[in-house]
């Protein structure tokens, strides 16, 4: 008897799973749309035709990333909802540094299978987060690669586009000695340093990672994946509201590398690590790993997920306003003369 034809799916690619994945957040990404989107899920290239009312001098921000290691993570857990939620969180926080609003985002899902149930899950934490910022999913990718991908793994990958006007664009020209450097506290390790991670949390077994830790206030699982903060909402308040000289996204690098990203070279940055007040997750992960104080600030946020550089008038007010709106905001450091290196902690 004759083979049986080779088929797309005996290959390892279903058409039907993506299909059906597809149409399951179809509503989800739609709700998403406003009248600037022109075409959007089922077009070969999505459509978006921005509103430039008042706007001078249109500049377009735009930033990618992915989930990088904390895939693997979600992955074990099946916690894919907050995996969509993650990967807005750490690309739009780029793009707002430079006072953007983030207009539109695509995202790209590589995966081992797909499942429509988890798919659906993953674009629908996408889709949430966008909408709560009012940012329209308008379009991406399902890519089934079992050839590339073991079973379990996937990639997420987002990319988003924001507006500015030139004039109101945040840059380091606005910055001088004596500005003040406020923090937002983030609620977690966000998306960044998950190899360190996983490896110094190695050795604990499946019922350490979902037992209940009083230090942490829940168990350790949900501890490490509540997805990264999206600060557009606070920043696009803020930034309204009073004379900001500059942001920065702590991401990577923690507070060394990135507040000085956005200071002019002529400047420095000195910040208070005692003002920070480190979440308990950060304690936990530094006593299993037996990792080193400044290890743990150059690799993590520590307890800070964006920052924002203001003028020192404006201080208590921008404290008192982001009390009120509990931002958890808090004065952590300044902006000084120039010194090598160009940050310093306050001893």
């Amino acid at each position: 008897m004759a083979d049986a034809p080779l088929t797309y799916d005996a290959a390892g690619v279903s058409i039907d799973a993506q299909d059906e994945a597809i149409a399951r957040f179809k509503d989800a990404v739609t709700k998403t749309h406003g009248p600037e989107v022109l075409a959007g899920v089922g077009a070969f290239g999505a459509a978006f035709a921005p509103r430039l009312d008042g706007i001078e001098r249109p500049v377009f921000v735009s930033s990618t990333d992915s989930l990088g290691t904390k895939t693997i993570l979600h992955s074990r857990f099946g916690t894919w909802q907050a995996a969509g939620r993650d990967v807005v969180g750490c690309v739009v926080n780029d793009i707002i540094v430079s006072g953007a609003r983030p207009l539109f985002f695509l995202d790209y899902l590589a995966i081992n299978k797909v499942v429509p149930d988890e798919v659906e899950q993953i674009v629908g934490g996408v889709a949430a987060a966008c909408g709560e910022i009012s940012c329209a999913l308008i379009g991406g990718e399902v890519a089934e690669m079992n050839d590339v991908y073991k079973p379990g793994d996937f990639d997420l990958v987002g990319f988003a586009l924001g507006l500015v006007d030139r004039s109101a664009m945040l840059d380091s020209a606005r910055m001088a000695a004596g500005d003040a450097v406020i923090g937002l506290a983030s609620n977690g390790v966000h998306c960044n340093g998950f190899s360190l991670v996983r490896k110094a949390l190695a050795d604990l077994s499946a019922d350490e990672w979902l037992a209940d830790n009083p230090e942490l206030g829940g168990n350790l699982r949900d501890a490490l994946l509540k997805p990264t903060r999206c600060y557009a909402n606070e920043m696009a308040d803020l930034n309204n509201k009073f004379r900001l000289a500059g942001a920065a996204h702590i991401s990577g690098g923690g507070l060394i590398d990135n507040v000085p990203r956005v200071v002019p070279e002529h400047l420095s940055v000195v910040i208070d690590r005692n003002k920070v007040p480190v979440p308990p997750v950060f304690d936990f992960i530094q006593r299993q790993g037996r990792i080193a104080d400044d290890e743990m600030w150059h690799v993590f946020n520590m307890g800070i997920g964006f920052t924002i550089v203001v003028k020192p008038d404006d201080v208590p007010a921008i404290l008192d306003y982001c009390s009120e709106q509990e931002y958890g905001a808090l004065l952590i450091g300044e902006i000084a003369a120039a010194t090598q290196p160009r940050f310093t902690w306050r001893n």
